[in-house]
């Protein structure tokens, strides 16, 4: 796979862009507004990451022009930033390659074990002691380190990092895209996906699970992580050091966990949420605000009419 590289002046003609500033700037790449540098182009489209627009080291901003900063010498203007995100990600969709014989062929220790009908891709690196079970299928350019075991219909997107002494159990799914579209009237548009999955030493995934890769950077597992079955994490996902999640959790895109949590199962976590090291939260609980000190937290409210269950939320914010 070869990058492309696209000055401002064509991309702001191709997604019908006003632009200010150098339109003979060249970007290769696109990323988030706290992991872009110079040679990336960003966006800004919520409120919330106000403060990393204004720390932003990306080459070029798509932005509104109602969030216009002086700070920022290239800038791309559009009124609807989310779709022309999802457009400009396209661009930078990387385009195959022909790889020689000898590029093609994966690097495996003689200490690995590969059981029949897996299929490892080109550019695959697995080291000493890994264990793969059949039908496991494993992307181009994806790291196994030492002493990895993965059992069984394993499927591993390219680029993937996966630690040493790992479990991957049956069925998990490493590196899919992330629920990533914008509305383009009544239809809706593909973000690409650009990033990976990283997963740190002697973390446990369980059956079923699947691990989206970043729109744009990392999706991170720490060192540590124990992941029960079907546990879904979404796109651009931090989970800290020791974690532990109960089954059938879902957590949203950009949500940040902190170091020896535990998270019972059927939890419900929304995107760009952050949660401090040591917090414990009891099962069936739906998080919508960040978690800011250590404790242990629950929720969990009987069944009843919508409109009851409204009343009753507003009652129980004034008591805060």
């Amino acid at each position: 796979m070869v990058n492309k590289e696209f000055k401002l002046s064509e991309i702001a003609k191709l997604l019908d862009l006003s632009l200010e500033g150098d339109q003979d700037y060249k970007v290769c790449s696109i990323n988030n507004l706290k992991q872009a540098d110079k040679s990336d182009i960003s966006f800004y489209y919520s409120k919330k990451f106000k403060k990393d627009l204004e720390n932003t080291n990306a080459g070029a901003v798509i932005l509104s022009k109602s969030d216009d900063l002086n700070t920022i010498k290239n800038k791309l203007f559009t009124d609807q930033v989310h779709l022309a995100y999802a457009k400009c990600s396209q661009l930078f969709m990387p385009k195959s390659v022909g790889f020689s014989r000898k590029d093609n062929v994966p690097v495996i220790h003689e200490g690995a074990i590969i059981s029949p009908n897996s299929n490892i891709e080109t550019n695959v690196k697995i080291e000493d002691g890994v264990v793969i079970k059949s039908g496991v299928y494993i992307g181009s350019g994806s790291i196994i380190k030492k002493n990895t075991l993965i059992h069984s219909n394993v499927s591993i997107y390219s680029n993937s990092v996966i630690g040493r002494d790992c479990i991957l159990h049956s069925g998990a799914v490493i590196g899919s895209d992330g629920l990533g579209f914008a509305k383009n009237g009544k239809k809706w548009e593909k973000i690409i996906h650009h990033g990976n999955v990283e997963i740190g030493n002697s973390v446990e995934i369980g059956a079923g699970c699947t691990i989206d890769k970043a729109s744009s950077g990392k999706t991170i597992i720490n060192d540590g992580v124990k992941l029960d079955n079907q546990i879904h994490l979404a796109h651009n996902c931090f989970l800290g050091e020791n974690t532990i999640i109960g089954a059938n959790t879902s957590i949203a895109g950009s949500v940040k966990v902190g170091k020896s949590c535990m998270i019972g199962g059927l939890c419900g976590i929304v995107d760009n949420i952050e949660i401090v090291d040591e917090v414990i939260i009891h099962p069936m609980t739906f998080v919508t605000n960040n978690i800011k000190n250590k404790g242990v937290y629950s929720g969990g409210p009987v069944l009843m009419e919508h409109k009851d269950w409204l009343k009753k939320i507003a009652i129980e914010r004034k008591k805060r």
